[in-house]
Order: C-alpha cells, then structure tokens, then sequence
C-alpha cells in the first residue's frame, strides 16, 4: 500500500518526486556507447528468450557494460523485425533455462518492449548507440558504420544448434562481419552455407 500511496503523491505533485530514478542511473558512458569496442569487434550476441517468450538475455565475458545502453535486437526469422531496447541489469539466470551448454551463469537483460519479444529464432542482439534500423522488403538493414554499405543478418541451422552472422552486404556474397554460434543441444536440419561458418 505505501508504494501506491508514494505513486498518487507523484502523480499529483511530480515536482516533488522529482525525475525517474531509472533515467538518473543511466551514465553518459551507457547513453554515447558505441557499437565497436576498444578491440574493434562489433559488440554484438547471440540472444536468448526464455521460456515465457517475455524476457531477452545474453552472456558476455564483459561484466562492465553498463546499464541503460542502448541495444537494438533483430529478429532475423523471415519477415525479419527489428526493435529497440536498454541494456538492463547482469543476474544469476534470468532467461532460464539459459543455452544448451552455457557455462556462465549470470546474463545481461535487454529491456525491450514486451510486444516485440516471443518472436521465433535467435535473435541478434546489437549493443551501442546505432541508427534507427530500416526495412528493405522483409529485410533489416542497420547503418552499423556511417556512411558505408548497411550490414544485414542472417541465422541457420547446422547439426545442433544456429550460426547468427552479420553481413555488410547481401549475405553469403558480402564480407561476413561478425559471427556466434548458439548451441541447441538437439538435432535439427542443417541449412547453412559454407560462408555462414568460420573455417
């Protein structure tokens, strides 16, 4: 009841509750983020959906990306989608049960509008301050470096789990730029090209 009580006092005076707290914490380093990081790799992952089909998470070796970041997810299962989201807190499991195989146990959150989350696939989870996704038939296509070709992704299946690549370019005949394999633990029908995959 006192959270309720607090929530009506805001609505009616909002000056003196001041700003969300939630915006306060985001850092100028979250908000200027950019999609390269210092070693020049695209800071870019594999998602994972829970079971619920309402929450997106991912594991990175990188516990000091920070909260409030700006993520852009794609959804690459024909017709592609793509949203926007924030980079939320790291926590013990919070898409579980996490991957197949997943040998960490703690997982960023992406805070995404719940509408856009459940669809099918891996999604592709960019991080960093990006142009607005645009759409070319069932195609995203993101502005990753300005000025240059719009990178575009791709997923497919191999004996047991998905490769997600992103391309500068048409995939498969343009320069594969970034590469995550996600492991499923079952069989499933292969349908990857040999350029879909690291040599």
């Amino acid at each position: 009841m006192r959270t309720i009580f607090i929530g009506l006092a805001c609505l009616a005076t909002v000056s003196a509750c001041g700003r969300d707290r939630r915006t306060d914490e985001i850092s100028a380093e979250a908000k200027a983020l950019t999609v390269f990081g210092q070693d020049g790799r695209p800071r870019m992952f594999a998602g994972d959906q829970d079971s619920s089909g309402t929450r997106l998470c991912f594991e990175s070796p990188d516990t000091t990306l920070p909260y409030g970041a700006p993520v852009t997810v794609v959804h690459t299962a024909f017709p592609q989608f793509a949203t926007g989201g924030t980079l939320g807190r790291r926590s013990k499991r919070p898409c579980f049960p996490g991957p197949p195989g997943s040998v960490d146990s703690v997982e960023y959150v992406v805070e995404a509008p719940g509408d856009t989350i459940g669809w099918r696939g891996v999604p592709i989870i960019i991080l960093g301050k990006a142009p607005l996704a645009q759409m070319r038939g069932d195609t995203v296509l993101l502005a990753v470096e300005p000025g240059k070709v719009s990178w575009r992704f791709r997923t497919c299946a191999s004996a047991e789990g998905i490769h997600a690549t992103a391309w500068s370019g048409v995939p498969l005949s343009s320069p594969r730029r970034w590469h995550a394999y996600y492991y499923l633990g079952y069989d499933v029908d292969p349908d990857c090209q040999p350029a879909d995959t690291p040599e």
